[in-house]
């Protein structure tokens, strides 16, 4: 199959590559298909709104009057960056001229796209947030700087002491203090908990279409960094970025809940609403935040197990914090860590059911969270 390309030559190598040799990419006006790339509006006015061959957008404009506007193309799909090798086989190996009679376009790529942009507007996160990313990267020459920031920030500070002094640490005495705190749990901890706290105002919305609230949503999502960190522990593998995966495993549900318009028990429910899950928008999320690969690629393949330890230990990690009886999973997690079912189960149960087995974090979205 030979496909009209227009754009630029970057993104024509990674479709190309792609694709492979089971299409080629020319500038031959003569072609089976046809693919455009959408840098500005300009580009998009000037096209007509029907094509005579199945013709696809490569849109790379962020512009609201963009997206509202692509329903009128009759186009057979749209990618988006940052372009995935296997959704590009995915539209190209689909025949493209079944694709020619659809009246309004894709509409999921429609939808996408405005998932997309209201992924790219979320708000930054706080500045100590960012930094306190920065340093899941074990560059810990600043902590102590950072613990001083944190005590300064009394709302912060009060709401560091109210974790610590939770069942997730299980400390024998109530720590009234910053300092206290980390000479008990340590420095990585406190910045750990700091991190958590500073990323609960993303929860603040109504989820009762995923039939939960915002505060069980982040209590899961700060359980499964907390198990996540363990298991990373004992494996010898990064903890801290594994805890920050974590924390923002559900991170796509703060923006995806903005567009159901029925209850999503699972991740299929939310892709026959919206063409798109919390998995995928939660890359695009932590993409914006210039968190690191290791961390959105797990985020992304989070409900699929994996031969990647790392993403293998936050997999578990989430369902493990789901389930109120968790020992049957222990013993998948030990065949795909290398653990013991004993190490597992010694290490995770004290936090687990300091928690009531489960009670305090949401079972009511197992397949979503």
């Amino acid at each position: 199959m030979k496909i009209l390309y227009i754009g630029s030559q970057k993104s024509k190598q990674i479709f190309q590559q792609a694709l492979g040799k089971s299409a080629e990419l020319t500038s031959e006006k003569n072609a089976d298909a046809c693919l455009i790339e959408i840098n500005d509006t300009a580009t998009l006015f000037k096209l007509p709104k029907q094509f005579s061959v199945p013709t696809y957008f490569y849109l790379t404009v962020k512009d609201r009057k963009v997206i509202e506007v692509l329903k009128d193309f009759r186009i057979s799909g749209v990618f988006f960056p940052p372009l995935k090798p296997e959704e590009i086989q995915k539209k190209f190996t689909l025949n493209p001229a079944a694709n020619t009679t659809k009246t309004n376009g894709n509409e999921f790529d429609t939808l996408k796209a405005k998932i997309i942009a209201k992924a790219e507007n979320i708000p930054p996160l706080p500045a100590l947030a960012k930094e306190l990313v920065r340093l899941t990267r074990n560059d810990k020459t600043q902590m102590k700087d950072f613990i001083e920031k944190i005590k300064m920030d009394q709302g912060l500070s009060s709401r560091i002491i109210k974790l610590v002094n939770s069942p997730f640490y299980g400390l024998r005495q109530d720590v009234s203090s910053i300092d206290r705190a980390t000479v008990l749990l340590g420095l990585n901890t406190v910045k750990n908990i700091a991190l958590a706290v500073s990323t609960e105002h993303f929860f603040k919305k109504n989820f009762n279409l995923y039939k939960t609230t915002g505060q069980k949503l982040w209590d899961h999502s700060f359980l499964v960094a907390r198990l996540s960190e363990i298991l990373g522990k004992a494996c010898s593998l990064d903890e801290d970025a594994l805890y920050l995966a974590g924390l923002m495993h559900d991170i796509g549900k703060t923006v995806l809940v903005d567009f159901l318009v029925k209850e999503a028990d699972t991740v299929d429910d939310e892709r026959q609403q919206l063409g798109t899950d919390h998995c995928a928008v939660g890359e695009l999320v932590l993409h914006k935040w210039s968190v690191v690969s290791v961390i959105t690629d797990a985020v992304r393949t989070h409900h699929w197990n994996s031969t990647d330890k790392f993403k293998a230990a936050l997999y578990f990690a989430n369902r493990m914090a789901k389930e109120k009886y968790y020992h049957e999973t222990a013993e998948d997690a030990s065949i795909a860590l290398g653990l013991s079912v004993g190490e597992i189960l010694d290490l995770l149960s004290p936090v687990l059911e300091a928690v009531g087995e489960g009670e305090d974090v949401d079972e009511t979205t197992e397949e979503t969270s």
